[in-house]
């Protein structure tokens, strides 16, 4: 999301995000308002509101002298990562504007979800598609784009665990005892 105004289909004659909006942004996400946004393809459409969440975005900042947000992509799964940089280039932000939390808090403006587009402009038109953000590398299929650890698994375990797999992989004979 960048500063300006901007023609949206949910704002057709105008948006106006300032700094302080892209700053609300970075302030509620960090005090946890609502759970981390939702990447998801394309936007909410009644008939399909069940989908699936394809990852999340997080860490949040400002970049530009706090004048474009930007995040993380995580927990996005290996073949939908490799399909992101052709087949969804472009991105588009859902938020809701002057949320109350439940504490009685309004916040400005509060992330939902992120919304990936491929056939669709997006209404912030300046924004560089995925793939020059990131470049040829990101387009490869053979680089893994996003990782995260599985949540509530201690690192020592995990660590244990890939070991015992590994050798399990690379073993080619077994010497039994007579």
């Amino acid at each position: 999301m960048r500063v300006g105004t901007w023609q949206t289909a949910s704002h057709p004659d105008g948006w106006t995000v300032t700094a302080d909006d892209l700053a609300a942004v970075v302030a509620a996400h960090a005090a946890g308002v609502l759970p981390r946004a939702r990447l998801k393809i394309g936007h909410s459409d009644p008939r399909f509101d069940g989908g699936p969440a394809l990852g999340r975005v997080d860490n949040l900042r400002l970049a530009d002298a706090g004048a474009t947000l930007v995040g993380d992509f995580v927990d996005v799964p290996a073949a939908i990562a490799a399909l992101l940089p052709h087949s969804y280039p472009s991105r588009s932000v859902e938020a809701l504007v002057d949320y109350t939390a439940p504490d009685g808090t309004v916040w400005p403006l509060v992330l939902t979800a992120v919304a990936l587009l491929g056939a669709t402009a997006p209404g912030i038109e300046t924004l560089a598609d995925i793939t020059d953000l990131y470049g040829v590398a990101a387009a490869s299929a053979r680089r893994l784009v996003l990782a995260a650890p599985p949540r509530g698994e201690a690192t020592s375990q995990r660590a244990r665990a890939v070991a015992v797999a590994r050798a399990r992989r690379t073993r080619s004979t077994r010497t039994l005892a007579v």
